[in-house]
């Protein structure tokens, strides 16, 4: 337990009351993963967790890739392959999702980090060892879902605010209980340049968030106040989070802001965590 503070280097915190404190643990670890899924840590921010070196050596052919990508559901950042988030825009995009989910697998592994294990595939990993009843890539009336996606925010680049929800279809079958996000930052801009992630108040009820999106996506940000807390991760860092909880990236204003991104499902206490992208 020890592993786990309240407040660490970098990190901007409202402490105005007990319910906006936050609590960390600095490592992934089998006792750090376990209370963040039963929900009794609210980040896992380890430092330096990919090596620097990996993610220098990769950011060439990451950046060509995700310039020539086509990514539909905003131009505030570029994304490698189809996401989970463009697959419950339509049955045709869960459909893309599906054809093109082993190939974008096969690209991130055998392109971008050939010979180099990529840092989606050491989460399912740990996860899988980690979790007493291990993990899994999802499945989808038998078919295999992304296990982890390449996400690039160029100069200009941001995310509004948002939630990311269990209640979709591609999900149904698990009945999640929790969706922990995970970014393993391969890039980052410099000091005041952007890029921090933030993060609000968590929303439990999806049907109220639903009642409360702009048209393009997310929630407006002049609505929701000031961040409760502000991350600027460095090089190889890891964040994980109950995506519940509302999180945005601040406008990127010089570099870029370059991440390997997946989620963990929690069913109950019991089950095997599902890996999806």
């Amino acid at each position: 337990m020890g592993e786990v503070i309240i407040v660490v280097a970098s990190v901007k915190l409202d402490c105005a009351n007990l319910q906006n404190s936050f609590t960390f643990a600095e490592t992934l670890s089998e006792s750090s993963l376990g209370m963040l899924v039963r929900g009794q840590v609210d980040v896992i921010w380890h430092q330096r967790f990919y090596p620097p070196a990996v993610c220098q050596a990769v950011l060439p052919r990451i950046t060509e890739a995700c310039e020539a990508a086509n990514y539909t559901l905003t131009s505030d950042l570029q994304s490698l392959g189809t996401s989970i988030g463009e697959a419950t825009e339509s049955a045709q995009d869960t459909e893309r999702y599906l054809l093109t989910a082993q190939d974008t697998i096969s690209m991130i592994r055998d392109k971008l980090f050939r010979g180099c294990q990529s840092p989606c595939d050491v989460i399912r990993l740990l996860a899988d060892e980690y979790w007493p009843y291990g993990a899994m890539v999802g499945k989808h009336d038998g078919r295999t879902m992304l296990s982890g996606i390449i996400r690039r925010w160029p100069s200009g680049g941001h995310a509004n605010p948002h939630i990311d929800q269990r209640d979709i279809p591609l999900l149904a079958k698990y009945d999640l209980v929790r969706r922990i996000g995970i970014n393993v930052y391969l890039e980052t801009p410099e000091d005041e340049c952007g890029g921090e992630i933030e993060f609000w108040h968590k929303i439990a009820d999806e049907g109220q968030y639903e009642s409360q999106k702009r048209s393009d996506y997310g929630l407006d940000r002049d609505q929701l106040g000031d961040p409760m807390l502000v991350i600027h991760p460095r090089q190889g860092d890891l964040i994980m989070f109950d995506a519940a909880r509302i999180h945005g990236v601040r406008r990127v204003t010089g570099g870029s802001r370059v991440t390997a991104a997946c989620f963990l499902g929690v069913k109950s206490a019991r089950d095997p965590l599902v890996v999806f992208a």
